[in-house]
């Protein structure tokens, strides 16, 4: 009975937060988190050797950091979220618990399966907003960036199908970051572009130097980089006028031009501005938006926390040089898979954490991913699937 239970808390994990789209994808988040919280009540006891795992350490880690500055920031109850923003990568901890007491764990191929088909769902939903409906930028329900963030890292996940199986098939997973990249810019979404270009370029190099031998791997390379071209060039016809320009306008936000992204500008030098007066703790959540609003009050005036708009700052500003090294380790945590002896073998772990730290990095440099609970929430299950599957193989 409890094995069973195991097996079922991981699925339905992986599926409700990989499956929906747009808005529905909260409710797969949220449905995820009471599967990790079963997971803890029923098996956190008999499974504590998970906590002890170098992933399960560096996330553990990660939140006591932020926890720890609150003391010296705290000036009222905004400033004790901050530690909520990273609770939910407990879940990564939660499944992880299921992999020795399930009678059976998700294969990586089923794995990249789910997420393919979730990044096609999002694309086809994505496509009917944008040229049915006439929707500028869809996000069907959700804001079009986390829509087409949540979109990228399922895509770019489903690589790991192509060193999962051998069967001729298995090439059809190359078509994952294809439908990622054709939901970012649907959605006109510089950053999720460029986030789903870094993550295809780090598994296209893991999977060339593995299977560059494979006359089928070269053709079916060659097919999906086609299919990506020929999506954005119609795309781009069909209206998406930032994809053309998508390095120099993704710069912009980064620095002053006098256009709409000036106001991001602002938000980043407020956060680098918060390290030189703070370096240590930061000046918390809370007040997260003070410095930019004495700085600079005529961009940012009426702009709440949500526009903070990068992982970086976001930590910077609510705990300083301990939020910053909380991030890391947060990024650190996929990689810290292949301290294993046996992790370092399988090559679907490998790609995995390679595209999950890649992704995450390259995702939230312009954009908060930690915070936004889908976008964490993806992160934390996908992460727990692989230490689940690494676990399993080590009995």
């Amino acid at each position: 009975m409890l094995s069973s239970l195991a097996s079922a808390l991981l699925a339905i994990a992986v599926a409700v937060t990989i499956l929906p789209p747009g808005y529905p994808a909260y409710i797969g988040a949220y449905a995820a988190l009471v599967a990790a919280m079963l997971a803890f009540l029923v098996y956190g006891w008999r499974q504590r050797a998970t906590f002890s795992h170098p992933t399960s350490l560096a996330i553990l880690a990660a939140i006591l950091l932020v926890a720890a500055a609150l003391p010296f920031v705290y000036r009222g109850p905004p400033d004790l979220l901050a530690p909520v923003l990273v609770l939910p990568m407990l879940a990564t901890i939660a499944l992880g618990l299921l992999a020795r007491p399930a009678a059976w764990v998700l294969s990586p191929v089923v794995f990249a399966m789910i997420c393919l088909v979730g990044s096609l769902i999002a694309l086809v939903g994505g496509a009917y907003e944008h040229l049915l409906l006439g929707v500028y930028r869809p996000g069907l329900g959700n804001n079009p960036i986390h829509y087409a963030t949540l979109a990228a890292m399922s895509g770019c996940l489903a690589l790991v199908g192509v060193v999962s199986s051998g069967a001729p098939w298995r090439y059809l997973f190359l078509l994952g970051p294809v439908f990622g990249l054709g939901c970012a810019v649907i959605a006109d979404s510089r950053g999720p572009m460029l986030g789903t270009l870094a993550m295809a370029a780090v598994g296209m190099v893991a999977l060339t130097v593995w299977l560059w031998r494979d006359n089928l791997f070269r053709i079916a390379l060659l097919i999906s980089t086609g299919i990506a071209v020929g999506l954005i060039v119609y795309l781009v016809g069909s209206g998406n006028a930032r994809v053309a320009g998508i390095v120099q306008s993704g710069l912009d936000i980064f620095r002053f031009t006098g256009g709409s992204d000036d106001i991001r500008a602002a938000l980043y030098a407020s956060a680098i501005e918060i390290l030189r007066t703070s370096p240590v703790v930061g000046v918390g959540l809370g007040q997260i938006m003070v410095t930019a609003q004495t700085l600079f009050p005529e961009l940012v005036l009426g702009t709440g926390l949500e526009n903070l708009h990068a992982d970086w700052a976001n930590f910077a500003a609510m705990a300083g040089a301990m939020g910053l090294l909380a991030w890391l380790l947060l990024l650190a945590a996929p990689l810290l898979l292949l301290v294993g002896r046996r992790a370092r073998p399988d090559r679907p772990t490998v790609l995995g954490s390679l595209l999950l730290t890649t992704g995450q990095l390259t995702l939230g440099v312009s954009n908060a991913t930690f915070g936004i609970l889908p976008q964490t929430v993806i992160y934390a299950v996908a992460l727990g699937y692989f230490l689940a599957w690494t676990r399993r193989r080590s009995q």
